[in-house]
């Protein structure tokens, strides 16, 4: 569905398009009105637009020069000219312009729709052309390095796993595949860079080491995970089968680390993760490995060393799911709370998964204080105490009942919850505010009826983004602004008709039309008679 924007300084010839054309027909789903060319630069500037249709000769500004300004935002706009000049200065111009077509006023309904439906016609097949497979398997082949260097993060995060993960991989043109043998390495630069490019340089020129070193035994997958560790996943080719894997990565990455300093005098520690299957315990094979560099080497530099293979990956246990971002507390904050369940629903399955042992308090008191300390943000960042935020202001014991943390099934239920609880808070601010907003706009169409009420008028006086208001408007009460404010206007016409002896202009120029054809015309078609036969009829 596509965005049109109609342009002229006479509002009646707007309002008339705007109003009559069957829009949903025509593949467009929403009409902005614009009575000015700086009206429509303004509207350029907020929202994407795909067809401007404009009048050419308007006052300050002509639609020529609106037509080379636009163009500047949007090469892919097509433009429809509308004049009442027959002259062939605009015509040649508009050609050069290469608009869809130069129309010549009064342009009757069945042209106008032929030439926007072409114009929309046009934009569906070259954006059929943008998104077809062979300019996607072209972005992928441009985009490839930080395409692949995302999906190894994604999938030492566990973030992508199992059939996806072997999937995708194949999509980048990566030969690992489920169930392959793969060895985690991670690689820690020992120096402060004080500028970005720096450290990119030298991530580059230590990956392209380790390249020629370990590419001839190894396939080599590199990227930076988040810890900000350069991590290369290794998967031992057929040539060395008959080599021990973990061994010849060992060796070779002290390799990597003698030359590193050698050629570009820089240290580096590295750890050689113990061996995992690729889409099945990678994962752990790499928290292990960074647990290595966390205890074995800390903050001393120049060391190589290699996971444990005989570490049980239970050693240090932790929640994984509790702490991988997005945090708990962004997604309350960002109100994301079908992710928010998820991510608690998540978080006890993996306590559940850790065995039938008894669940150690601090695991529990770990999850309870980060769910509490996720509420506190989301309260205050609100403008809110948590009692409020929760909806217990009567029973403070709500958040503060460290029971909870004797009890995985307790604490499980009082996660969703409090959740719940947040979601709801949540949804009545909302509601609130738009209720408030709504009433707002209310309040000044009936003020101003006679005065500037388009959508962009409306819109500035509540702070808004005039897209978002009109969305907005239609989703709370069911009806498009631009149908309310018509109803508006032929209620208080039909008030006047009846209670006042003001001239038919004068009527029209009180509600808003600045034309009084087209308030007469209007008001025809809406009750089946002129407004001067229906005060005949009283």
């Amino acid at each position: 569905m596509f965005r049109i924007l109609i342009v002229d300084d006479e509002p009646s010839v707007v309002d008339a398009i705007a109003q009559t054309l069957p829009w949903s027909e025509l593949d467009i789903d929403e009409v902005f009105c614009a009575y000015s060319a700086k009206e429509a630069l303004a509207w350029a500037d907020r929202q994407y637009v795909d067809i401007v249709l404009t009048d050419i000769r308007m006052p300050g500004m002509d639609g020529l020069q609106l037509l080379h300004q636009l163009r500047d935002r949007n090469k892919r706009t097509r433009f429809i000219l509308l004049t009442g000049h027959a002259e062939f200065q605009y015509a040649k111009e508009a050609l050069r312009l290469q608009v869809v077509d130069y129309l010549l006023k009064p342009v009757r309904d069945e042209a106008l729709i032929d030439i926007i439906g072409k114009a929309a016609a046009s934009l569906k097949e070259e954006w059929a052309q943008i998104s077809s497979q062979q300019r996607t398997l072209d972005y992928l082949r441009e985009h490839l390095p930080a395409l692949r260097a995302e999906l190894l993060r994604e999938a030492l995060e566990g973030k992508t796993a199992g059939r996806e993960l072997a999937e995708k991989a194949d999509m980048l043109d990566l030969p690992y595949r489920a169930g392959d043998t793969v060895y985690p390495v991670i690689v820690r630069l020992e120096h402060y860079f004080p500028h970005a490019r720096e450290r990119a340089l030298l991530e580059y020129a230590v990956l392209n080491i380790a390249q020629e070193v370990l590419g001839e035994a190894f396939e080599v997958w590199g990227g930076n995970d988040v810890y900000d560790f350069q991590v290369l996943l290794l998967k031992l080719k057929e040539a060395a089968a008959a080599e021990d894997g973990q061994e010849l990565v060992s060796r070779l990455a002290g390799q990597v680390q003698h030359l590193v300093l050698h050629y570009l005098n820089k240290n580096i520690s590295v750890v050689c993760g113990r061996s995992a299957e690729f889409t099945g315990d990678l994962p752990s094979s790499y928290e292990a490995a960074v647990r290595t560099m966390r205890r074995w080497i800390g903050g001393d530099t120049g060391l190589l060393l290699s996971s444990d293979p005989a570490e049980p990956a239970a050693v240090s246990r932790s929640l994984s799911s509790l702490q991988s971002p997005p945090s708990l507390a962004h997604l309350f904050e960002a109100g994301l709370w079908e992710e928010a369940r998820n991510r608690l629903q998540a978080i006890f399955e993996e306590l559940e998964a850790w065995g039938e042992a008894p669940i150690h308090a601090d695991a529990l008191a770990e999850i309870y204080h980060t769910i509490l300390s996720a509420c506190f943000h989301y309260a205050h960042s609100s403008g809110q105490t948590i009692a409020r935020a929760l909806d217990c202001e009567s029973d403070p014991k709500f958040y503060q009942s460290i029971e909870l943390t004797q009890s995985a099934a307790a604490l499980q239920a009082w996660a969703m919850e409090a959740c719940r609880r947040l979601s709801a808070s949540s949804r009545d601010e909302t509601l609130d505010a738009r209720a408030g907003l709504i009433k707002q706009v209310k309040e000044y169409i009936h003020v101003h009826l006679g005065d500037d009420v388009s959508l962009q008028t409306l819109a500035g006086h509540v702070g808004m983004h005039p897209v978002y208001l009109s969305k907005v408007y239609k989703l709370e009460t069911g009806e498009a602004l631009k149908d309310y404010l018509h109803r508006v206007r032929m209620e208080r016409a039909l008030h006047l008709l009846r209670h006042s002896d003001l001239k038919i202009y004068e009527i029209a120029g009180q509600i808003g039309y600045l034309n009084t054809a087209y308030f007469i015309k209007t008001f025809k078609k809406e009750h089946g008679v002129t407004p001067q036969e229906y005060r005949d009829r009283l």
